[in-house]
């Protein structure tokens, strides 16, 4: 009977065994929010792309305020919120992070008592926020959504300094695209806008801010101070300048004489 029984037993301890590797398996696979993360996974989350941001910032403040864990031990840079490429970028942050302090999220080292937001531009396929601090202090998150089969993922957060997006280059905007004015709302009929591809989307647009040191290069090579006087619809131009949350600050305008894109 005992020499029945013993396999029996073994049997049973072995199923234990590989029923609680399995479940660990399982649990290191598991996101923020109680998600998975492979590669196979569909990435995105259903909603308006504020939301999703948001929901995820919130996750990771609230993380960040804890005296027990942080968005890392909470496994919030694997959130389904994030792209791939995202949160990877975010894991390989966890070292620097916990040496420096600097947040990768909240792109500052001392912890915010809340957030707010800035839209920059939203045209249903790819949205672009400002996420800052209620403190007004001197940091912000440009936060990058890109839409697909209903569902938003962040695809990039890029740190900087003041409320507006940070340098990339010489520029934070250096564009080809089109002048246009009187479109529908909710944009501003009264302002002229870039019209423009992103991440090979055509139709992004962002609002022009001229100020005195705007500088338009007109076709025929004379250089003179931007004015909505020498726009005209559909004309092609090369934009650059600062991106704040009320659009692009110019520097320089070159009106083209051939299609950009």
């Amino acid at each position: 009977m005992d020499m029945i029984k013993r396999p029996i037993f073994l049997l049973l301890v072995g199923a234990g065994v590989a029923a609680i590797a399995v479940f660990l398996f399982l649990l290191l696979r598991v996101g923020g929010g109680g998600e998975t993360v492979t590669s196979s996974d569909p990435r995105g989350v259903e909603g308006e792309a504020i939301d999703v941001a948001l929901d995820f910032y919130d996750a990771w403040l609230s993380a960040r305020k804890s005296s027990s864990t942080d968005p890392y031990t909470n496994g919030l840079t694997s959130s389904l919120a994030l792209s791939l490429d995202m949160s990877k970028k975010l894991i390989d942050t966890e070292t620097s992070f916990k040496e420096s302090g600097q947040d990768p999220v909240l792109c500052q080292p001392s912890i915010p008592s809340g957030l707010r937001t800035r839209s920059i531009h939203n045209d249903g396929i790819e949205a672009q926020f400002l996420v800052l601090s209620k403190d007004k202090t001197a940091h912000q998150a440009v936060v990058t959504l890109v839409a697909h089969d209903g569902l938003w993922e962040i695809t990039d957060i890029t740190c900087g300094a003041g409320e507006q997006a940070p340098d990339q280059g010489e520029f934070s905007f250096d564009r080809e695209g089109f002048l246009l004015n009187d479109l529908p709302p909710p944009l501003d009929s009264q302002s002229w806008y870039v019209v423009f591809i992103e991440a090979d989307v055509p139709g992004h647009t962002a609002p022009l801010i001229l100020g005195p040191d705007s500088s338009c290069v007109l076709i025929d090579g004379s250089s003179q101070t931007c004015s909505t006087e020498l726009f005209s619809k559909a004309q092609p131009v090369h934009v650059q300048g600062n991106l704040t949350e009320a659009g692009v600050g110019v520097k320089h305008i070159e009106f083209l004489d051939h299609a950009p894109y």
